[in-house]
């Protein structure tokens, strides 16, 4: 017997009202977990689907937190309260002064020299161009004078007493290397902080020239040899450990009694201050 058309058996409106029930069920529960983080957001974190969001600055505020650009840190930087005429000393003393280096308590505080042609004079000349067997403090024409090479290498004697680089072999005492952290360079018209994060004996190559540091991927490879480099007798600060982004400062000073060893000291920049 046929069904007369027109109409909806019974059967079907009970599946239709189901339907509808199960979509308002799973509509409350999109909702609820909505309202409290639950769909890749966090009313806590403020990240929406695992992108992070700006803080609120005034929320920030509220909860101590300072969301200033201007905030590099440079204020915990304890620059020292002294002064460093360069100008005055290129022009009464020698022109190729172009900076000064200060090491607290450690009696190395003297200008930085470079001779725009040999690279042994000031091995042999102190700062007023004289001869003189203790030297001066000195880079080679391989850096640049601007302190922006991935590796600046400064030099100096330890002789004598006299020599500038005499007490730098202190940092290899850890407990001073570890208690005097900072080494100071001044320019004409800034002071550049740098800290020291290893003290060890290397090999006499030249750094700049041997290992091409002027070039990223070799100052990777450089960096990783001074940990393979430093071995049992030497310090290190694994915490402030450079990277290829890092600017290194690097003194350097013979090892008493071997001709083919250097001792050096190697500092990262951590920050400028305007003279």
């Amino acid at each position: 017997m046929r069904r007369r058309g027109g109409g909806l058996s019974t059967g079907m409106l009970v599946l239709l009202v189901v339907i509808a029930a199960l979509l308002c069920i799973t509509m409350g529960v999109l909702m609820y977990m909505d309202n409290h983080g639950m769909l890749g957001g966090s009313a806590e974190t403020g990240e929406e689907g695992g992108t992070e969001q700006e803080p609120d600055a005034e929320a920030s505020q509220e909860a101590g937190t300072d969301t200033s650009d201007s905030d590099t840190g440079e204020e915990e930087i304890p620059f020292p309260d002294k002064d460093a005429d360069i100008a005055g000393l290129v022009k009464e003393q020698n022109p190729d002064i172009y900076a000064w280096l200060y090491i607290p308590e450690t009696g190395i505080d003297a200008p930085v020299l470079q001779h725009p042609e040999d690279v042994l004079y000031y091995t042999t000349h102190n700062a007023k161009g004289e001869e003189d067997p203790n030297g001066a403090v000195f880079s080679q024409m391989f850096n640049t004078k601007t302190f922006e090479d991935n590796v600046t290498v400064i030099y100096g004697s330890n002789n004598t007493e006299e020599g500038p680089f005499y007490n730098l072999s202190l940092f290899s005492d850890p407990g001073f290397f570890n208690t005097h952290p900072y080494i100071y360079i001044y320019t004409d018209n800034e002071i550049l902080a740098y800290e020291t994060f290893a003290a060890y004996e290397s090999d006499d190559k030249l750094i700049v020239m041997f290992y091409g540091t002027d070039v990223d991927d070799q100052f990777y490879v450089y960096l990783d040899m001074i940990k393979e480099n430093i071995g049992m007798n030497g310090n290190l600060k694994e915490d402030i450990y450079p990277t290829v982004s890092d600017t290194v400062l690097t003194l350097s000073t013979r090892v008493k009694g071997k001709d083919d060893r250097r001792y050096l000291v190697q500092a990262k920049l951590i920050g400028r201050k305007p003279r």
